[in-house]
C-alpha cells in the first residue's frame, strides 16, 4: 500500500540520491521509500555544486507528485547553504536536512532565510521543515538547544561517520551507542522524531542482518533511517512499521483500559500483566503510526 499522510511528518525510509545524477534521480520515485533525499552535500564534488543545484531544482518540480516525499540535504557551510536554499525552495519540497548543524544560531539563520524565501515565492509560512544533523561533539552537548532552535524542525539525525571522526573514535556500535541514545532523548524532549540506526547497515546484501539492526533501532526509539542503497528501503519500511502482533496488542490494551475506565479504574490486567496510562499512551502512539502508514 502506498505511503499515506505525514502529519506529523515521519518517514521510515529516507533514500539518499545524488542530485547531480539524473539516472538515479529518474528512478528514485520507483524505489518505495517514504522520502527521497536529493543530496547536494557529500555525494557532489565541490566543482559540481552549481550544476547539482540546478538539477535539484528541476528534480523537485518533477518529483513533487510522486509517491515519495521530496527532501534535500543542503551543504554545511553557509557560503554553500544559502545558494542551495535560493535555488531549491519551491512548492513540493517537504523538508531540508541540515548537515553539521552543531550550533543553534546557524539553524536560526537558515530558518530566517527560509522565512523570506517562502514569503517571496507564495509558499505557506513554515511549510518546509528541517531535520538537523548532529555531526560533532559540540552538537552532542547542544542537542537540546539545536532541537528547539527552530519551529521548523521535525526530527534529529546523528551523522555517525562524521561524529566518530570528530570525536577521534571508530564508528562502532559500542562507541556510538551513547550519543545515539542521547539523540533519542533530545528529540523526544523537543517533540521531534529521532532518525538513525545503532550500527552500520552498509552490507545491504545481508537482508536478515539489516532487518535486525533496524528493528533494534526501533526498540531504542528511532522511527526511521536514511539509507544510500534502494535495496535497504523495503527493509527499513518493514522494521519501522508496527507489526500485526503489535497492532493487535495495542488494540487489546485500548479495549481493556476503556472497559476499566467505565468501571472507574485506571488500571487493568491483560494476559496476566498490569497495564495502565503509560501503556495506553504507547498503544495510542503505535496505532497512530499504523494509520499513518496505511496498516489499519
Amino acid at each position: 500500500m502506498a505511503f499515506q499522510d505525514h502529519s506529523p511528518c515521519s518517514w521510515r525510509s529516507l533514500l539518499y540520491v545524488p542530485a547531480n545524477n539524473p539516472r538515479f534521480v529518474g528512478k528514485a520515485q520507483q524505489r518505495g521509500a517514504d522520502g527521497i533525499v536529493l543530496d547536494l552535500e557529500d555525494s557532489v564534488a565541490d566543482t559540481d555544486k552549481e550544476n547539482a543545484r540546478n538539477l535539484c531544482a528541476e528534480a523537485i518540480a518533477n518529483m513533487a507528485d510522486g509517491p515519495s516525499d521530496v527532501l534535500v540535504r543542503i551543504n554545511a557551510s553557509l557560503r554553500q547553504a544559502i545558494p542551495d536554499l535560493e535555488k531549491i525552495v519551491q512548492p513540493g519540497l517537504k523538508a531540508i536536512l541540515l548537515p553539521k548543524a552543531d550550533m543553534p544560531d546557524k539553524i536560526s539563520l537558515l530558518a530566517e532565510t527560509l522565512d523570506e524565501l517562502e514569503a517571496e515565492r507564495g509558499i505557506a509560512p513554515g511549510s518546509i521543515k528541517f531535520i538537523p544533523m548532529i555531526e560533532a561533539p559540540a552538537g552532542f552537548f547542544a542537542a537540546s538547544d539545536i532541537a528547539t532552535a527552530s519551529s521548523r524542525s521535525i526530527g534529529l539525525l546523528l551523522g555517525s561517520e562524521d561524529f566518530a571522526t570528530e570525536a577521534g573514535m571508530d564508528p562502532a556500535p559500542e562507541t556510538l551507542l551513547l550519543p545515539r541514545q542521547q539523540l533519542v532523548f533530545a528529540a523526544r524532549k523537543a517533540g521531534l522524531v529521532p532518525y538513525g540506526l545503532l550500527e552500520s547497515a552498509a552490507d545491504y546484501s545481508n537482508v536478515e542482518k539489516t532487518l535486525e539492526i533496524a528493528r533494534r533501532a526501533a526498540r531504542f526509539g528511532f522511527e526511521g533511517s536514511t539509507c544510500v542503497h534502494p535495496a535497504l528501503v523495503p527493509v527499513l519500511n518493514q522494521a519501522f512499521s508496527p507489526s500485526e502482533d503489535q497492532i493487535s496488542h495495542a488494540r487489546e490494551v485500548m479495549i481493556t483500559l476503556d472497559e476499566a475506565a467505565r468501571q472507574g479504574k485506571g488500571a487493568a490486567v491483560l494476559k496476566g500483566r498490569m497495564i495502565d496510562a503509560p501503556m495506553r499512551k504507547r498503544a495510542e502512539r503505535l496505532l497512530l503510526r499504523a494509520r499513518r502508514f496505511g496498516l489499519v
